[in-house]
């Protein structure tokens, strides 16, 4: 026979024990926000239409971009408010396990008069009658629940819903695999890839760059002197204005040819960005990004994990203002040649 002890099992009836507790990070879907960064430009002209608007004299793309970089910071802003609120409750960034609560203690008195005359008639039955006691020993689980359901009902008790009053919940966070979520993006966000190449780009065109300078040095240094009276001897202006000119034209060349180099890059930068982002960032929008949620011991690791996720596109961007604002230089450098 199955050991039954009624008392408790009604009691378990009335026990309410499944504790939700919201853990919410930031909402926000990086993947969206990362595809919502606009486009590099594709031409000299466009970068110099971003960086000097309304007759700009010094390059400055971040102004074009202001509307995308203040929705990236009030995101991070949120993340980082959160962190705060939870750091302030839990200094040590451990929250204490919450038990399970108790509602019998709120049965009335007729409630627990009711429970006492059934558990005294169930139990009278199964001492009294052994082939309702073989026969309730027999049932399934589920149908004990049901017969003993319809007794609190004849005593005019309707059982409350709920769990019984155990603590067999899952540990929060465990349905998802967030340690190993946060430590792929992480140790993938890390590679130096992308700095390598970054600078490998640097480096090439400012080699170019500094060619056309020489070069120009050179040509304005075989130029003949001529006297300017008082004022000495120097080379022809207007010479010396025509290898500037003609610099630029190099200049301007290489420039283009090192932004759609850049463009491209910026293009597989942001590719490989969402691959890493991608499997975190669908596992914290399947969670309602913790508004319903638990992630238990795991949530200082996965809300320090969305702000570093949240930085990336920021530092992507930056790197393409730079390569923007230079670009523009050369243009606008040609535009204003005296």
């Amino acid at each position: 026979m199955k050991n039954i002890a009624t008392g408790a099992l009604f009691a378990a009836m009335l026990l309410q024990t499944a504790i939700l507790t919201a853990q919410p990070v930031a909402k926000a879907d990086m993947v969206a926000l990362l595809a919502e960064m606009p486009a590099a430009p594709a031409t000299l002209e466009e970068a110099y239409r971003r960086a000097y608007p309304a007759g700009a004299t010094s390059a400055d793309a971040a102004a074009f971009y202001r509307p995308y970089l203040s929705k990236l910071e009030a995101t991070y802003r949120e993340n980082q408010l959160l962190q705060q609120q939870f750091y302030t409750k839990y200094p040590t960034g451990i929250r204490p396990q919450q038990q399970p609560q108790h509602t019998a203690s709120k049965a009335s008195p007729q409630h627990e008069a009711a429970m006492n005359s059934a558990t005294a008639e169930l139990a009278q039955k199964m001492m009294s009658d052994p082939a309702f006691a073989q026969k309730f020993s027999q049932m399934s689980e589920k149908e004990q629940h049901a017969y003993i359901a319809q007794l609190l009902a004849d005593k005019g008790l309707k059982p409350a819903s709920g769990t019984p009053n155990t603590n067999q919940a899952p540990i929060p966070g465990t349905d998802v695999e967030w340690a190993t979520l946060c430590t792929e993006y992480t140790q993938a966000a890390m590679g130096l890839s992308r700095w390598e190449a970054y600078t490998a780009l640097q480096q090439q065109y400012e080699a170019r760059h500094q060619e056309i300078r020489d070069w120009a040095e050179a040509e304005i240094k075989k130029l003949p002197m001529i006297s300017f009276g008082e004022y000495g001897h120097d080379h022809d202006p207007e010479k010396v204005k025509a290898i500037r000119k003609q610099a630029l034209a190099k200049h301007r060349e290489v420039a283009q040819a090192k932004l759609t180099e850049a463009t491209a890059l910026f293009q597989k930068f942001r590719r490989e960005s969402e691959q890493r982002m991608t499997p975190l960032n669908s596992a914290l929008k399947g969670v309602g990004y913790g508004s319903n949620y638990d992630f238990g011991i795991h949530y200082p690791t996965v809300i320090s994990t969305q702000a570093a996720m949240l930085a990336e596109p920021d530092a992507l961007l930056k790197d393409e203002i730079s390569i923007i604002n230079e670009a523009a230089q050369w243009e606008y450098d040609a535009r204003n040649l005296r």
